[in-house]
């Protein structure tokens, strides 16, 4: 059986075990005593944790980024979870284990959800769109770490293999669409969904735990995905102009996850149903990690969530019913 992570502890818990240091700071308490407030995280997802001794010393010796073992106790602090940490240290050399454990994975059938993804990628019939998938992912080894990457940092999907996830999910939907509206270019619609995360690979690290890298955070998804799209189109000598503007509009006028902006409108029908259908499968995976991880303890509710702006409904337990 697979040890719990800290995110999937109660209050009152003990943990012994390893994570990664996302984040440190040290903070002064009333009485003007130093203690160190550290973001960790592990496969589970990510909590604070609190260290009230020697707070200086450990500040000083543990660097972001880190694995670290630590022993501590869950506790509640403003309806939310964190760990005191009783005791600390790096991982010693013997007991250092792959970082990709320590970090959050989609719980889905991963070999299913490549399947389907398969599935789709192989169902695109439009030839110039079929040759611009085929070359950009002809190297097998490149394709796969596309699909294990994450589609977000926090919002959504924000694990390994988010990004095969959520483009699973909106290809499935892209497929609905079509049936119902027959105006949509279904092969342009679904090239889209599959090549509009192209800049993961440079917007996002995993060495630990994910986060923006510098060129992500700079440049942003959409604008790293169009450099990659147009000069593997420009490769093609044939390639239509006016597929190729359809494309990169498609690609420019998806909203940043850094700046929540897009460099133009959508102002194509499959542009305006892209849009939308991320919208809705990133709000639909947000709101089902909100409710695991942010219910409030003996309440039907989660705690407010400031993005949303609302409180979401959980619904009662069986045995309150």
């Amino acid at each position: 059986m697979q040890k719990r992570g800290i995110k999937e502890l109660n209050i009152g818990e003990d943990f012994t075990g390893f994570c990664i240091v996302r984040k440190k700071e040290l903070k002064q308490k009333k009485n003007g005593e130093l203690y160190l407030k550290l973001e960790i995280g592990d496969q589970s997802g990510r909590l604070n944790g609190k260290v009230w001794q020697e707070a200086r010393e450990i500040y000083d010796g543990v660097k972001v980024g880190q694995m670290i073992k630590i022993m501590g106790t869950v506790q509640s602090y403003k309806n939310s979870r964190e760990i005191h940490i009783h005791r600390l240290r790096a991982a010693r050399r013997q007991e250092l284990i792959r970082r990709e454990e320590l970090l959050p994975k989609s719980d889905r059938d991963i070999a299913k959800l490549k399947q389907l993804f398969m599935e789709h990628f192989h169902s695109i019939q439009q030839e110039y769109l079929s040759c611009l998938l085929r070359r950009i992912f002809k190297d097998e080894v490149v394709l796969d770490k596309y699909l294990s990457m994450p589609s977000g940092k926090l919002w959504h999907h924000n694990y390994l293999y988010g990004n095969l996830e959520h483009m699973v999910c909106l290809l499935d939907l892209a497929e609905t669409m079509s049936d119902h509206y027959p105006a949509i270019k279904k092969d342009l619609l679904k090239t889209a969904v599959i090549l509009r995360n192209l800049g993961n690979m440079l917007q996002f690290s995993t060495a630990g735990f994910i986060d923006y890298t510098t060129v992500g955070r700079l440049l942003g998804l959409p604008t790293l995905a169009f450099q990659k799209l147009k000069q593997e189109i420009d490769s093609i000598s044939d390639f239509p102009a006016e597929l190729k503007i359809q494309l990169v509009h498609l690609i420019l006028s998806q909203e940043s996850q850094v700046e929540k902006t897009a460099s133009v409108l959508p102002m194509t029908i499959e542009a305006i149903v892209l849009n939308q259908l991320i919208q809705l499968d990133i709000l639909t995976n947000a709101a089902q990690r909100i409710i695991r991880n942010d219910r409030l303890p003996d309440s039907n509710w989660t705690k407010y969530n400031n993005l949303l702006q609302r409180f979401i409904y959980v619904g009662q337990n069986a045995e309150s019913k």
